[in-house]
This record gives C-alpha cells, sequence and structure tokens, in this order.
C-alpha cells in the first residue's frame, strides 16, 4: 500500500510537471550527469525537431551545435553558462545551470528575437540621430569660425548667416521630432477641438512653401471641408510630415498634390508626390522607427523619424495609413478614420 501510494504521488508529480514544462514558451530540457536527455518539453521538442523517444539518449543525438555543446560542458565545470545560436531565422539563448553536485544541467531556451532588433534598430537610430545632430553643427561651427576670424567677404556675410540659420533650423526640426517622438510614447494628454482638415492642410503647404521653393516642386491643395473633432497638434504633425517627405524626396521641378475629401463616412487626407519612389522590398518597413532603407536611392539623409511619427501618430487619432509606390513615378499616402472615432477619449 505504501509502494502504490508513493507510486501515486509521484505519478502526481509528474503529470503536474508534465502540465507546466508543456505549457511553457520556453524550450525546456533536463539533462544527468552523463548529457543524456531525462525530460524534453514540447517547445523544446520543436526547436530541436526531436520527440519523447529522444528521453535517455545523449544530447548530441538531438542536436550537434557546437556552442549549445561548449555551454553545456562549461555549465558543468563552471555553474552556469549561456550560448546565442539563429535557428530558422530566430535568434534563441540557451542558459544552462548544472544541478546539485554535477549530477546533471537544465537547459533553457528563450526566443530573443524581438529583443535583438528592438536593439539594432535602436542602436541603428541613435547612429542616424547623432549623424544628423552632428552635421549642422559642423556646418554652424565652421561658419562661425570663418566669420569670427574675419575670413569671409562683406558681400558673402548673408550667405554664411543663412547658412547658419538653415543648420540650426534643420537641429531645431530634429530636436522636436525627437521631444514629439518622446511625447507620444509617454501617451501625453493633448486638448482636443473641433479641426477644419482642408484648412489645415493648407496651413501645413503654405509651412512648407519655402521648402518646397528650394526643390521646385508645386505643392497644391484641393477637396472640400471637412471638420471633426480631434488633436490639432498631432493632426497637423501628420499632414505636415507627409508633405515634408513628398518634398524632400521628389525630384526636380515635380509637384505635390494634397486632397482632403470624405469616403465611406470616413474623413481621408491623401498626399501624392512624382518623387523617387520606394522600392517594393523596402514599403513594408518605411513606417519603423530609425529606418532610413530607401532613402539612400535619392541621395537624401534621414533620422528614420518622420513616417514613423506618422504611423504612431496616426494609431493614436486611430487612422489608418496606407501606403503605394513605384520606383521612379512617385508615392502616395493615404490616411483615412471615422469621424466619430475622433471624438473618443
Amino acid at each position: 500500500r505504501q509502494i502504490d501510494e508513493q507510486m501515486g504521488e509521484l505519478q502526481r508529480q509528474q503529470t503536474e510537471f508534465s502540465q507546466i514544462t508543456g505549457s511553457m514558451r520556453e524550450g525546456l530540457v533536463l539533462l544527468d550527469e552523463k548529457e543524456r536527455v531525462l525530460s524534453i518539453n514540447p517547445a523544446a521538442e520543436k526547436l530541436f525537431g526531436a520527440d519523447e523517444s529522444c528521453i535517455g539518449q545523449d544530447f548530441l543525438t538531438i542536436d550537434r551545435s557546437h556552442d549549445v555543446s561548449l555551454a553545456i560542458q562549461d555549465a558543468m565545470e563552471e555553474g552556469h553558462s549561456e550560448a546565442r545560436v539563429e535557428r530558422g531565422g530566430r535568434i534563441w539563448q540557451f542558459d544552462v545551470s548544472r544541478i546539485g553536485a554535477a549530477v546533471g544541467a537544465v537547459l533553457l531556451a528563450f526566443d530573443i528575437t524581438e529583443r535583438e532588433t528592438a536593439e539594432q534598430t535602436r542602436r541603428e537610430f541613435t547612429a542616424n540621430v547623432s549623424h544628423e545632430l552632428k552635421t549642422p553643427l559642423q556646418g554652424i561651427i565652421g561658419s562661425a569660425e570663418l566669420l569670427e576670424n574675419g575670413m569671409v567677404k562683406q558681400e558673402d556675410v548673408p550667405r554664411f548667416i543663412g547658412h547658419i540659420r538653415k543648420e540650426a533650423q534643420r537641429l531645431v526640426t530634429l530636436i522636436g521630432d525627437i521631444i514629439r517622438l518622446s511625447q507620444l510614447d509617454e501617451g501625453d494628454v493633448m486638448p482636443r477641438e473641433t479641426v477644419d482638415l482642408l484648412q489645415l492642410t493648407q496651413e501645413a503647404a503654405d509651412d512648407l512653401k519655402t521648402a518646397a521653393a528650394e526643390k521646385n516642386v508645386s505643392v497644391t491643395v484641393e477637396g472640400k471641408m471637412v471638420c471633426l473633432d480631434g488633436v490639432r497638434r498631432l493632426l497637423y504633425e501628420v499632414i505636415y510630415n507627409l508633405c515634408d517627405n513628398a518634398i524632400k524626396y521628389n525630384v526636380e521641378g515635380g509637384s505635390v498634390k494634397m486632397t482632403v475629401g470624405e469616403q465611406d463616412g470616413k474623413a481621408v487626407v491623401s498626399v501624392s508626390d512624382t518623387g523617387i519612389g520606394i522600392a517594393p522590398e523596402d514599403v513594408p518597413r518605411v513606417f519603423e522607427k530609425g529606418y532610413t532603407g530607401y532613402n539612400g536611392r535619392g541621395g537624401q539623409k534621414s533620422t528614420g523619424l518622420g513616417l514613423y511619427l506618422v504611423h504612431q501618430t496616426a494609431e493614436m487619432l486611430h487612422c489608418r495609413v496606407s501606403l503605394s509606390s513605384r520606383i521612379g513615378e512617385g508615392t502616395s499616402v493615404t490616411i483615412d478614420l471615422h469621424q466619430e472615432e475622433l471624438g473618443k477619449e
């Protein structure tokens, strides 16, 4: 009876253990002192392409990765070790810990793909922003030094001062983008009001007249008055950034058309340009933070913040952003939103 009770308790514990490990997203493998498999959960079976028949077999029968084998050996000797391995396009971290006085080891496998991707994006973003901050500062310092040392002809002074102003404005714009990005990430509450989308679009176009003139790009605003309840500042940021991009990545003598209207009960704003276009492989990533892959085609520099800010802001406003583009023909971006949703707190 005692044996039966003990066996029953062991069976209950085994069932409980299997249920717990079976629901884990992480891969779990228990090894004995000779590195034979004592237990393997479903997540680990999927990762290593194994099944329960591997129990009792040497770990090498299910995985011959040198990095993982070395991690197990190091854990047996030193108590703990880690390894990072790529499997099937995913990045996995293996944490191996020794059990007791080398009576076995526990191997845990974590999918860290998203974390690694986010870290890579952060590094690229930081590098881009640092470069963008450094470039105008160098221009400002260089021009100021020439003026300070009297090395600029009197007739050229206005041009150098204009260059300093232009680079300083570039810095202000960049810093403003970073601040707005921080505010969006923190979810700051912003005041709502009735907004005339047509008037707001014309305002953004007017504010970009100088940039358009420098690129010899014409900007037109068409459509009808559409009023809705929303955050004026955020709506302006979306439209302004879309128009700014349409001008920046346009061709000399190109055009930008901004249209405001209603369709299927939604307010719609579209911005179309005759610019350089975006390659099909880049289109899915243009709204990612810090992504600048497509910009190099036009010889333009960017921190990759503009369209990311558009996407994040649009989400806050319950907008849907769609983009279509063809290399050498231009890009069209459309934002649409339910007017009643803009009134929601």
